[in-house]
């Protein structure tokens, strides 16, 4: 196999590694994205936040409304726009993907220790190259 199969395949484990981390939480991997664009994003009027995960709006309000019903997210009205919403992660979902992300940080720790010293240091010079193409 030449390198960048061997590469893809690799990441192709390492995905499938990290998304069981998420199912173990809880988490699907259209939830652990939405949350964490939330997280990291702040609050999304509905429509944007399908946008960005790339489904349809009426997709995006079935997601909202079952975090919702857990409390992982919260909606609110858009002042002057009757039908629009704002879309916000709460404390509870916040805290869900804190622990999704220190558990998943604590698999590719694992990992690099795993590659040794020499190892980690070409994985992250792969990973740089990889970043720099996105």
């Amino acid at each position: 196999m030449e390198i960048a199969e061997r590469l893809y395949v690799g990441l192709l484990h390492a995905a499938a590694s990290l998304r069981a981390i998420d199912a173990e939480l809880g988490l699907s991997p259209s939830r652990s994205s939405t949350l964490a664009t939330l997280r990291y994003a702040g609050a999304l009027r509905l429509g944007e936040l399908a946008r960005r995960e790339g489904v349809s709006q009426p997709t995006m309000t079935q997601a909202v409304q079952a975090m919702e019903a857990t409390g992982l997210v919260a909606r609110a009205p858009v002042e002057g726009d009757g039908r629009g919403c704002v879309v916000t992660i709460t404390a509870a979902g916040r805290t869900l993907v804190r622990r999704a992300r220190a558990r998943k940080i604590a698999w590719v720790r694992a990992a690099l220790d795993r590659a040794g010293d020499n190892g980690a240091a070409a994985l992250l010079r792969a990973i740089e190259a990889l970043d720099a193409t996105a």
